[in-house]
């Protein structure tokens, strides 16, 4: 079957070659090498929370404090002090009215309804100074009443006026400029206690025509006033619905200014206009607070809008850092899962590499697992080896198949162990027939004859320890021959693929095995003159004899070597472990090259 003549085999390439290569490649991190992401991860998650609890926080610092300063700003505008003044027009207009005998009973009867009044206070329904202001109202009508007594009727104007100058006086407009600043809602405050001071100013005014430095003192407050229209919308409402107000403004390159004079020089009292301010005024402290109120609730709805979603945030955070770590766990034990099973699949994938070489040299089979063409390979010199078993037709005649097959294993298995210490390459197995080659797949220069002769002694002497499991006291004997000349190695075939030799050296050599004698080592004369280098063995030429298909042919008797023993006959089918292990280490080595030429 493996004899053919001397020709050239393309080189085939093998359209399932793949077959033989499973390139499945997955290294799993190692555990600590998979907690850092991890780690990073988590160190990302916690900045993350850590910088929107800061940001938040700030956020909430900086609304809480508008509501504050807006809380601040409603508390002053509905002070108490604020709505007490809203009724000083009562004593502002009883200046003006005519002084008769009634003036002291009129006056004390409008304190009263001052007092009264405040119970029902429109400005504040919710505020907690109502009873502060009846207890004032009750001190200030008892002070106002001993002093009106102690007085005649023509003072009694005086000393209402220095009664309302003393209200006005608690009014500080510095504190309330410095706030406004910070604070635009400040403008309102600033506005009302301003019209408070400009009131009280036109009246005295209108009262005393001739009063000295009265431009001085209202141009200031004028100034003031125009920056608080300019300031606050509410101001500059109030003012502009306002007709006795809206008259005082001159428009000057689109911007509305208030100049109460109209471009004169000095500024001309009227009662008009103090009903005007005293309008203003109640528009401004009704509109200010409506506005603070409503300002105030929306920075609360936002501020708890806000908390809200930082409770949400700090409940939904632990639960996405739990779900992680879950799935951290859950990636944990499938890579460690995905590295038992890599583990095992490296386990099969070096079985099957040892079956494969076990079939095919490493060199091709390196070839058929990275799917590239197997060319077949000329080689100029090779030595091959062929044995079979003398009367082998007889001993399986006496014997079931079974034995047969318990037999060959036993002596393949002497062989295989023996040629593992040698530079030799099995071809395969025929029945009986052994065939070995050396020089091939990995050339090894002129040591191919030394390597094939040493092994054929060692197995002429291990077949004598090989027992006849039917046979007990029989014992094999070994017919082999030698010859060395060039031959074609190639592979063919792709279901089974099989590594095989081509070219008349194989011929020869089957020759000289068919035609030596048992346990007898017939060599050519080509092998002879190869092993004649080394001068170390011992030969003894057999002449001439006829070789079907050769001729006539010069041949020699391998006796042994000068320089090399064969094992002890007790110990030559045994394991060596020292080369079995080097072998072993060669084995693995090249293994990975494929690795490492992908």
């Amino acid at each position: 079957m493996f004899l053919g003549a001397a020709r050239n085999t393309p080189g085939i390439r093998h359209p399932h070659c793949c077959w033989f290569w499973f390139c499945f490649r997955c290294s799993p991190r190692s555990n600590a090498d998979s907690r850092k992401p991890v780690g990073r991860i988590l160190t990302a998650c916690v900045i993350s929370l850590c910088s929107l609890l800061g940001a938040v926080s700030f956020d909430l610092s900086s609304s809480l404090e508008t509501w504050r300063t807006t809380g601040k700003a409603l508390e002053e505008l509905v002070s108490c002090d604020k709505l007490w003044a809203v009724r000083l027009y009562v004593l502002q207009e009883e200046r003006h009215s005519e002084m008769n005998t009634s003036f002291h009973a009129r006056l004390l009867g409008n304190l009263n309804s001052l007092c009264k009044a405040s119970e029902a206070e429109p400005y504040c329904e919710n505020c907690q100074c109502k009873k502060e202001k009846i207890s004032i109202c009750r001190f200030y009508i008892t002070d106002r009443r001993q002093k009106l007594n102690s007085t005649g009727d023509a003072e009694a104007n005086q000393v209402l006026s220095r009664a309302i100058s003393e209200s006005l006086e608690r009014f500080s407009l510095q504190e309330d400029l410095r706030a406004m600043r910070y604070n635009p809602d400040w403008a309102d405050i600033v506005a009302f206690k301003l019209i408070l001071q400009i009131r009280e100013a036109t009246l005295k005014a209108h009262l005393m025509p001739a009063s000295p430095g009265l431009q001085t003192t209202l141009h200031p407050f004028f100034a003031i006033l125009n920056y608080a229209v300019f300031s606050s919308e509410n101001v500059r409402k109030c003012w502009m619905d306002n007709v006795n107000l809206s008259l005082q403004f001159t428009h000057y390159e689109g911007i509305s200014f208030f100049i109460p004079s109209l471009g004169s020089d000095e500024f001309v009292p009227t009662e008009a206009l103090a009903k005007g301010l005293h309008s203003a005024q109640s528009c401004l402290l009704q509109r200010g607070q409506e506005k603070l109120v409503t300002k105030s609730n929306e920075i609360l709805v936002t501020l708890s809008l806000k908390i809200s979603l930082l409770v949400v945030a700090c409940l939904i955070y632990p639960i996405i850092l739990m779900s992680f770590k879950q799935m951290t766990d859950w990636i944990h034990n499938y890579a460690r899962n995905l590295k038992e099973k890599t583990e095992d699949l490296k386990r099969e994938r070096r079985l099957a590499e040892d079956l494969l070489h076990q079939m095919l040299p490493k060199s091709v089979a390196k070839q058929l697992r990275k799917c590239q063409k197997v060319e077949a390979e000329n080689y100029d010199e090779v030595t091959i080896f062929f044995s079979d078993i003398v009367g082998f037709t007889s001993i399986a005649a006496s014997c079931t198949p079974l034995q047969v097959v318990e037999m060959l294993n036993n002596l393949y298995v002497c062989f295989d162990s023996r040629i593992e210490s040698y530079d030799v390459y099995k071809v395969e197995t025929i029945g009986d027939a052994y065939m070995v080659v050396s020089g091939l797949p990995e050339r090894n220069g002129t040591k191919h004859a030394d390597e094939i002769a040493k092994m054929s002694l060692d197995l002429v002497a291990a077949v004598r320890q090989v027992v006849i499991p039917h046979m007990p006291m029989g014992r094999l004997q070994l017919r082999a021959g030698i010859h060395t000349g060039p031959c074609v190695a190639g592979v063919v075939g792709y279901k089974m693929p099989r590594y095989c030799l081509f070219g008349d050296t194989v011929n020869t050599a089957s020759r000289m095995e068919s035609t030596s004698l048992p346990q007898k080592i017939h060599i050519s004369s080509a092998t002879y003159d190869a092993l004649l280098t080394d001068d170390a063995y011992e030969i003894e030429p057999r002449g001439e004899i006829e070789v079907k298909g050769k001729g006539k042919m010069k041949t020699y008797w391998l006796l042994g070597n000068k320089n090399y023993s064969v094992q002890n006959d007790s110990l030559v089918c045994h394991w060596n472990p020292a080369i079995s292990k080097k072998n072993s280490e060669k084995s693995k080595q090249t293994e990975l090259l494929p690795d490492v030429d992908n």
